[in-house]
């Protein structure tokens, strides 16, 4: 199994990172933190769980964690311990610690005697290692930590592990990611989709209902989780970066259209394909000079093809995505599947570009329709949105500062990070 996580495009890091420093410590040896000198004695004790470091920052699983990591250690003591080897050139944020297990992962590796069964069936089918296992008991046990943070899917695998109150950040659910994926396909497809959302729902209440607490990304992720998971569920959305994705003193350029997204991941290849050969020829035919952009990291086959459609340009890899969202009159998110919050609608928002999405992409926003940004589902929806707003720049306008408003009111790292640090506290013991 796989982390199902939103993801945006290649960019520098934009964020005042320091070199990792990083332990390794074997399943036999204590692999604890130093000890924390008198001044940090109130401070609260995290230890973050993740099956990978967030590095490189190419996606929004990686960016949430990594700005989790920063707003964290700016209040409390904060230890990262990742279940593999980070890629090399990681950097994180100035006072985190980063400790590797000296441990490999294995599939069909046994579980610990008196694990429940559905458990059992998961770490056999999912990879497991009841060395990783024991190792994260050895560094919680005795109070060495407050409350630890795990995060993400796979993560949760280890929940039992910890000897220290657990929140789980699951961010996505998976559940409402299947029905996405399988609504309007075949039969087939949507029989084995029913049994993959009965497992992810198990796995999802087995998680949650032995973590202090849960956290998702929207409020529409956390109405289905409620639905079987057990415990406290709690909504802390996404930040964007307003500094790195701030708005062009330049103007757009005239008749351009952009999608941002990583071109290697289903949701948004299907969006931009479908936005290209439903939407696309249409607005093209009413203006001269139109053009449509697909950017983001490793196009597929199926996306580069688009290219050869009349005004459809393919920039693949490129290293910043700044300037393509700047040159856009308007930033087109049309995704159908998936879950989560779109970074992609934060990030268009932030950078003052007006933004036309579809409804999955807008749900569990805060943002205003019609206000902060347009939605349109149907093709001729889009054509007359999208259209509209080429033909008319001042309302453009107006629908960018708009959105520029309601992220900065909205979505800053800051915000979404003193609310998580308030459920971690909880968990603890401290709120």
């Amino acid at each position: 199994m796989s982390t199902l996580l939103t993801t945006a495009p290649t960019r520098p890091l934009a964020v005042k990172c320091v070199p990792r420093t990083t332990v390794e410590w074997g399943p036999d040896s204590a692999g604890r933190p130093a000890a924390r000198t008198a001044g940090a004695v109130s401070r609260l004790r995290v230890l973050v769980f993740a099956w990978q470091a967030p590095w490189p920052l190419t996606r929004g699983g990686h960016l949430r964690l990594h700005h989790w990591l920063r707003t964290l250690a700016a209040e409390a003591d904060v230890t990262l311990v990742t279940g593999r080897p980070a890629e090399a050139g990681l950097v994180l944020p100035p006072g985190v610690r980063h400790v590797v297990p000296a441990v490999t992962v294995q599939r069909g590796c046994t579980a610990p005697p008196g694990t429940h069964w559905f458990a059992r069936r998961l770490r056999a089918n999912w990879g497991y290692d009841g060395a990783l296992h024991a190792a994260l008991a050895q560094l919680t046990r005795g109070g060495a930590f407050d409350v630890v943070l795990c995060s993400g899917t796979v993560a949760g695998l280890y929940v039992e592990a910890f000897r220290a109150p657990v929140v789980w950040d699951l961010v996505d659910d998976l559940v409402l990611h299947v029905a996405r994926d399988v609504a309007g396909g075949p039969w087939g497809a949507r029989t084995a989709g029913v049994r993959r959302a009965v497992r992810y729902a198990l796995y999802e209440r087995y998680v949650a209902g032995r973590a202090r607490g849960t956290v998702v990304a929207s409020p529409l992720d956390a109405s289905w989780l409620r639905r079987w998971a057990r415990g406290p569920v709690t909504t802390v959305s996404n930040g964007v970066d307003l500094d790195y994705f701030r708005p062009a003193a330049a103007d757009p350029e005239p008749g351009t259209v952009t999608f941002v997204g990583a071109l290697d991941f289903a949701p948004n290849i299907d969006a931009a394909v479908w936005f290209a050969r439903h939407v696309w020829p249409a607005l093209r035919a009413t203006g001269v000079g139109r053009r449509f952009f697909v950017v983001g990291r490793a196009p597929v086959a199926e996306v580069r093809a688009l290219a050869a459609l009349p005004g459809v340009e393919v920039h693949g890899d490129v290293p910043d995505v700044r300037p393509c969202l700047h040159a856009a009159v308007v930033v087109v998110v049309p995704t159908r599947k998936g879950a989560g919050v779109k970074n992609k609608v934060l990030e268009a928002c932030a950078a003052g570009r007006p933004v036309v999405a579809s409804p999955q992409a807008l749900a569990g926003l805060t943002a205003r329709i019609g206000r902060d940004v347009w939605s349109a589902a149907r093709p001729a929806a889009w054509i007359a949105a999208v259209g509209g707003l080429l033909r008319c720049p001042q309302r453009a306008a107006e629908l960018a500062a708009a959105g520029r408003r309601w992220v900065e009111q909205a979505h800053t790292w800051e915000g979404m990070g003193a609310r998580l640090r308030a459920v971690l506290a909880a968990a603890a013991g401290r709120g």
